[in-house]
């Protein structure tokens, strides 16, 4: 029987891994889009609602970046920033689907928000995870 040789480098993530960090970065989102339409369902919304959207949107950013970068741990921004994109195109797709528009801005704050909380939840995970010398 052949002998495994144990490395310590970590390999990159997968393009599973990427995707699911995308899917998971739009779970917050989606629920938030879900209560609202379901508890008020008048077209007129509060501004409140943007605020606490824009947040939801950052808080799924981080957590996936966290997560992603901890199944590889060789680049932490470059992971964080295409799981940022991951979670930007899953968005855009769900957002295509639902909406019957999607307009320009929306894209851009959406990708812009995504891929910089990605990229911090990545940087996070880097820091925390250093050891003491």
């Amino acid at each position: 029987m052949p002998r495994r040789e144990m490395t310590l480098e970590k390999k990159a993530p997968s393009f599973d891994e990427y995707l699911a960090g995308g899917f998971l970065a739009n779970a917050p989102i989606l629920f938030l889009t879900y209560a609202v339409k379901v508890f008020l369902p008048e077209e007129v919304l509060p501004p409140e609602l943007e605020v606490a959207s824009i947040l939801t949107v950052a808080l799924g950013g981080m957590t996936a970046g966290y997560l992603v970068v901890k199944k590889g741990d060789r680049d932490h921004i470059r992971t964080g920033l295409k799981t940022g994109l991951s979670a930007f195109l899953v968005n855009f797709a769900f957002s295509s689907i639902t909406h019957a528009e999607t307009n320009l801005q929306y894209a851009l704050l959406v990708l812009t928000l995504f891929c910089l909380t990605a990229m911090l939840g990545a940087f996070l995970r880097k820091i925390t995870t250093r050891k003491p010398c």
